[in-house]
């Protein structure tokens, strides 16, 4: 889709979400997509960073508990596997907490490594629930574990990722950067219309057997939540409510409005730059 458009994109992959702000800032980079609470945390600070889009406003997290943690009130005194502090599957499970009434004071946060790491804690007994991404489901399903919480039931504002970029970026590369968003539209219209292919291209990335159910499992979520928006409308009701999240979790001090953070501009250019 890039080669439509006349750019040429080179993906980069970071472990964490803190990696790609820093490279962001620095320049290594020109754009990256994110869950947006740890760019918003930078933006508060002070870096020069813009949201100009959201590809995927909507959140395909789940919170899973063990075969015998059935409810959320049984995981008071228990733990719960994150990523570390303030990462976004802490986050989601405090806010999970509080949703159904449980104080995330009495439960016990464990680092458990990424998303599959954490699952497979979950899985060996060493947690007790974990909070990772959709796409586990079928395999808790077969192992006798319990759907706790889905972010789109209780934190329906939990946005998966949004697309950043740098002002210097908006100023000395903003031909490029419209390209790209135009290029990031087309891509997503042709996913979201293309499910079987898709799934067997995830399926390939992600270097997973043809059996596993896991792509399919989160792609049809993502579309029944129409949690993918293939015009990247950057939403500033759920910014600014991950922005007061954050505040309410002591990640930051002060409430600021997020429009300061959103330059539309670029997609609005790339939405009449777009080929049929």
């Amino acid at each position: 889709f890039g080669s439509k458009y006349g750019v040429d994109i080179k993906m980069v992959e970071f472990k964490s979400s803190t990696a790609p702000v820093k490279a962001l800032i620095s320049g290594d980079i020109d754009v990256f997509t994110v869950f947006p609470g740890g760019t918003l945390v930078a933006m508060s600070r002070g870096a020069g960073l813009k949201f100009v889009g959201c590809n995927w406003p909507g959140a395909s997290y789940t919170l899973y508990g063990a075969a015998d943690v059935k409810t959320m009130a049984d995981l008071k005194g228990k733990s719960i596997g994150v990523s570390g502090p303030n990462s976004t599957p802490n986050l989601f499970a405090i806010e999970a907490l509080r949703a159904k009434g449980v104080d995330p004071k009495d439960v016990i946060f464990a680092n458990a490594g990424g998303g599959a790491d954490r699952f497979r804690a979950l899985a060996a007994g060493i947690v007790k629930a974990t909070a990772t991404t959709g796409e586990f489901e079928p395999e808790a399903v077969k192992r006798g574990l319990n759907i706790l919480a889905r972010a789109h039931d209780v934190t329906p504002n939990f946005s998966r990722n949004c697309i950043v970029t740098s002002d210097k970026v908006i100023a000395t590369k903003r031909d490029q950067l419209i390209r790209f968003l135009a290029a990031n539209m087309d891509g997503y219209d042709y996913a979201l219309t293309h499910r079987d292919e898709t799934i067997a291209f995830s399926r390939k990335l992600a270097e997973l057997t043809a059996e596993d159910p896991g792509p399919a499992s989160i792609y049809d979520e993502a579309v029944a939540q129409k949690a993918i928006d293939p015009l990247l409308a950057p939403r500033i009701d759920r910014l600014q409510w991950i922005h007061d999240m954050l505040v309410r979790n002591g990640v930051l001090d002060t409430k600021r409005d997020v429009k300061a953070f959103v330059d539309d501009a670029p997609r609005q250019a790339a939405l009449k730059m777009r080929k049929p």
